[in-house]
């Protein structure tokens, strides 16, 4: 072979080798810029190369695995397990759903590349994040077994709303109990707010039983316990086969269950704001279309919201939508806390006196200065408050008659059991504040005394009243000395 031939094939060689990087360049490329995360192996397990998304998607850099095996990376908890390992003795593709990192869900594909004698020369695996995929599907999984296991529970029976009722002694309560009793038998859409605690869910538990629909379906959902991706589904159900995971037969969603009933939406307040474009097109329209379907089905209904937000406030913060406000707000009742009503303590302490004493099948009795020391509490937790505290007596007194110093430590702590009357509170009845201040002084008297007596209400101790305050001890002290607050 002459030079001149020996010259042309190194040429051509050089083409050759010259073309192979480019091609070689390209792939890299290719990879690196590839959507999907890309991860490769040589066949003894060993990382060869992750592109930028792989990193993007798992949060592992480059620099932490190459040239580390694979089954270390499992050991280390990198990932729970190895599809690559998995092809890698197998010689076929291989799917699995990988946790990565203990955080986040992926599918991960493994394609093992095989040479002229079939054994494996690498393989390339291929990564996408299913994070949020999974985690509907087992909110979705979560809500269903919730629904088929709880369903009785949704539809309160007849028996059930008639044991509810309200117990009360005092005037703004009368006067409320009234007012139900005359907008009961509309089906007008009716807002119950107040505090938490007070009793929302049983005064609509009475809405529903004075009703025209007393004998219908009556469903109870709590609007904050939705999870936002399952509030559709939920609310208004869907058709067969409408996504994956979805019952075969469909599902009616809470909505077609109270046609013809009554709904409670507790937590109105609750609903994102995206979603309640959605339920007020339900509620103006009397319809509702199932997810994966087209066809709306018209219904009857009787709603009923709660809350204890204060629902315009939300308005004007724009996280609750006007239109919708107005179309809950038909008719509103509002629920005092129980410190504003005193004169429902002791029939409600006695009231769940009976009704612990014949659950637990005992006989207990309290003592007249028990109950005034409770009459005398702030009860920032309202009637459930008094209520778990009245179950705590009837449970953990061994006597017949509970007496004041059996009750809780907390609501003990403001009494003065040597001078029953000298409590916080009715020494700020006994002392009120003028009702007309005359100068700028008696203003800000006015305002301090107001401030520290509900700190003080609403504390375990003066010290811990004076922290809520943002004032030292001392300095509390004699501020309520010159205001005359004991």
């Amino acid at each position: 072979m002459g030079s001149t031939d020996i010259h042309s094939e190194n040429i051509q060689l050089l083409n050759e080798l010259s073309k192979l990087q480019v091609i070689n360049e390209n792939l890299k490329s290719i990879i690196h810029f590839s959507s999907d995360g890309l991860f490769v192996v040589d066949r003894k397990g060993f990382v060869l190369e992750a592109n930028k998304s792989y990193e993007d998607m798992t949060g592992i850099l480059k620099e932490e695995v190459i040239g580390k095996n694979i089954k270390d990376l499992v050991l280390n908890e990198y990932f729970d397990r190895s599809a690559a390992l998995m092809a890698m003795e197998s010689k076929k593709k291989t799917t699995i759903i990988q946790l990565i990192k203990k955080q986040k869900y992926f599918v991960v594909t493994a394609n093992p590349i095989l040479d002229t004698d079939q054994e494996v020369k690498m393989i390339v695996t291929s990564v996408r994040d299913v994070t949020y995929l999974h985690h509907l599907q087992k909110q979705l999984r979560q809500a269903q077994q919730l629904n088929e296991s709880h369903a009785d529970k949704l539809t309160a029976s007849t028996k059930e709303e008639k044991a509810a009722s309200l117990i009360y002694a005092s005037p703004p309560m009368h006067k409320l109990y009234e007012k139900i009793k005359q907008v009961a038998p509309f089906p007008t859409n009716i807002l119950v707010t107040g505090p938490s605690g007070t009793g929302k869910e049983v005064l609509a538990g009475m809405i529903h039983q004075l009703s025209s629909s007393d004998k219908k379906t009556y469903i109870k959902v709590n609007c904050g316990a939705i999870p936002a991706e399952l509030f559709e589904s939920e609310m208004f159900g869907y058709a067969s086969g409408s996504f994956t995971g979805a019952r075969k037969e469909g599902k009616p969603g809470f909505f077609e269950q109270a046609n013809n009933g009554t709904i409670l939406l507790d937590e109105i307040g609750e609903i994102p704001l995206p979603l309640q474009v959605k339920l007020l097109r339900v509620l103006q329209e009397k319809t509702v279309t199932r997810i994966g379907d087209t066809k709306p089905r018209e219904l009857s209904f009787r709603l009923i919201c709660s809350t204890n937000q204060d629902l315009r406030q939300l308005v004007l913060e724009k996280k609750f939508r006007q239109d919708l406000w107005y179309r809950i707000n038909v008719i509103h009742l509002e629920i005092p806390p129980l410190s504003e009503r005193r004169e429902d303590i002791s029939p409600l302490i006695e009231h769940f006196l009976n009704e612990f004493c014949h659950q637990y099948k005992i006989k207990k009795q309290i003592q007249p200065e028990a109950v005034q020391v409770l009459t005398n509490y702030a009860w920032p937790g309202n009637v459930r408050e008094l209520r778990n505290v009245i179950e705590f007596l009837i449970v953990s007194t061994t006597a017949l008659f509970i007496t004041p110093n059996d009750l809780p430590e907390n609501i003990k702590e403001n009494w003065d059991f040597a001078h029953p009357f000298n409590t916080i509170e009715s020494e700020a009845i006994l002392k009120p504040s003028k009702s007309e201040p005359k100068n700028l002084k008696e203003s800000i008297d006015e305002y301090e005394r107001k401030q520290i007596v509900t700190a003080l209400e609403n504390s375990k101790s003066i010290r811990s009243a004076a922290a809520l305050l943002g004032v030292n001890h001392a300095n509390l002290m004699r501020k309520m000395k010159r205001l005359g607050i004991k």
